[in-house]
């Protein structure tokens, strides 16, 4: 029996591996060549060029057409995480007093990037990774990997909506999270001034670890002095928190608003979010978005009921858990909205609260399963969004002088898993501008298909650089090698001699030619010489 046993922790624990392994293959897809894993940050190109300077100066992905999501505004702080510079992150950051009032996954990547830009903001990138890793670490003080029950709980927890999202879009919830369960390990294990120094970093995370406060509430019949040092403990652990935003607020100014926006009387928030639901799904809206949104509500009115109606007031997770209940039924509509909405990760607490304390047996299997459904929506979140079909690579020092810009004549950038690509309706421009002070040597390389066979050309600036003949199939070409001066810069225009076709088949482009996994290769030049063209 004791064999078969063992047999069974031996697969429950390559369980656990298994689903690292997964998570760590969901990220890796957003690794690019050139700009690594900055497409975490979800940087969005309407904001791109209203980032501080140290932002644009490092190679980094970009959404297309898009706002992008916070970790925008979080990744300038890490590049400034003293303020010292408040009046360019006031123009590059929406509410720079509430969004700097989270500074502490900003000093951690200043210093994991020991002050170099290029460092800090891929460090950024993937400070929620590696907060992943550990938060998966520490869960297993209370579930270890003896058990399918376990491996379901701690599944639950690592890929729920809240987690992915704060990994995928490099947010302060995740690492708050785990400031807050150091703070309750360390509770439990009556070591209360690593206690005070968990929740003092947690509150410098994200405010409302404020709540995780409740787990240094004595026990009852305690006494007065243990809810005195409880009281004095927790005044301790806010007093970091206060000085920064004394801080804050001398470089930044007041903050004019708070983000009580996000607050509304109880249940009103979550009221509207439910009849939104409910009324797309009953106009017969059954797209992913909208059965995960009924997921995602699902399980956290499980989770909520689970913890107000089960009250365990001697376990500090479950005093933590309540409170986190509580703000879910004051958030108001602004956290709700969207699909499934930004309410997962701002209760990631509540979460875990519900999946250590819900009890073992076969009759509370449902309750666990309903309260672990946003997973189901979690491992959505790690879509990799459309690679650009422009990279440009070469040395770091050499890419960060080299200004890329996507000109006019293209279509939104597409891709299979395997290639990227955009298409033309006839003529394409990119832009190179050499910001250094000295030339710099470039050479283009991809893959080019045509509508219809034809010529293609490519030309920088006045210069042919490439030229041969394309059709329907992907054919590999490569440029000759030209040279951008110091200070100067250059349009290359990619070209057919044959018109673009509009299809009968709805799709309202005009498509002459798709280039393919285009690479724009950089490198210091020598002396500077007529190209020749490449064919």
């Amino acid at each position: 029996m004791s064999g078969l046993n063992a047999l069974w922790r031996r697969r429950v624990q390559v369980g656990y591996l298994a689903l690292t392994v997964v998570f760590l293959s969901l990220v890796a897809r957003f690794y690019l060549p050139g700009t690594g894993f900055t497409s975490l940050l979800s940087i969005g190109s309407r904001l791109d060029t209203k980032t501080v300077p140290q932002l644009q100066k490092v190679p980094h992905y970009v959404i297309e057409d898009s706002w992008g999501y916070d970790g925008t505004y979080y990744v300038q702080l890490a590049l400034h995480p003293l303020l010292d510079e408040p009046k360019q992150l006031k123009e590059s950051i929406d509410n720079l007093p509430y969004r700097a009032r989270r500074i502490l996954p900003s000093w951690v990547a200043w210093g994991l990037g020991l002050g170099q830009a290029e460092w800090i903001v891929h460090v950024f990138a993937v400070l929620n990774v590696g907060v992943w890793l550990g938060l998966g670490w520490v869960l297993l003080r209370w579930l270890p990997p003896d058990s399918w029950c376990n491996l379901l709980r701690w599944g639950g927890v690592m890929f729920s909506h809240g987690m992915c999202m704060s990994v995928r879009n490099s947010l302060a919830d995740a690492p708050g999270l785990l400031l807050v369960a150091l703070t309750v390990a360390a509770v439990e294990r009556g070591r209360k001034p690593t206690a005070v120094v968990a929740l003092g970093a947690a509150l410098l995370t994200k405010e409302t670890s404020l709540l995780a406060g409740t787990a240094l509430i004595p026990k009852r019949g305690s006494g007065l002095g243990a809810w005195a040092r409880a009281l004095g403990l927790g005044a301790l652990a806010v007093v970091p928190f206060v000085a920064w935003l004394g801080y804050v607020r001398w470089q930044a100014g007041p903050n004019n608003d708070a983000g009580l926006g996000n607050f509304a009387r109880p249940l009103v928030g979550l009221a509207e979010k439910i009849g939104v639901v409910l009324g797309e799904i009953a106009a017969g809206k059954t797209g992913p978005e909208f059965i995960g949104s009924l997921l995602v509500v699902i399980a956290l009115v499980t989770q909520a009921a689970f913890l107000l109606l089960r009250r365990e007031p001697e376990k500090p997770w479950w005093r933590v858990g309540a409170c986190f209940a509580g703000l879910m039924l004051c958030v108001a509509q602004p956290v709700w909205e969207g699909y499934p909405g930004a309410a997962t990760r701002v209760l990631l607490p509540m979460m875990v609260a519900f999946n250590l304390l819900v009890p073992r047996g076969r009759r509370w299997l449902a309750v666990l399963v309903l309260g672990n459904l946003s997973a189901i929506v979690g491992v959505n979140e790690f879509s990799a969004p459309p690679h650009e079909s422009f990279v440009l690579t070469g040395k770091s020092a050499v890419r960060a002088q080299v200004k890329f810009e996507r000109g006019p004549g293209w279509y939104v950038a597409e891709g299979d898993g395997r290639r990227q690509w955009r298409w033309s309706s006839g003529l394409g421009v990119l832009k190179l501008t050499n910001r250094g002070s000295e030339p710099v040597a470039v050479q283009v390389s991809g893959e080019i298909a045509g509508v219809k066979a034809g010529r293609g050309t490519l030309r920088a600036g006045e210069q042919v650089v490439w030229m041969g003949e394309v059709d329907g199939s992907r054919s590999a070409f490569k440029s000759a090698e030209f040279v951008l001066p110091a200070g100067g810069g250059t349009s290359m225009e990619f070209s057919m001699d044959t018109p673009g076709v509009r299809f009968t088949n709805g799709d309202e482009r005009v498509l002459a030619f798709a280039v393919y996994d285009v690479d724009i290769a950089v490198a210091r030049a020598g002396a500077v010489t007529k190209p020749a063209v490449s064919k």
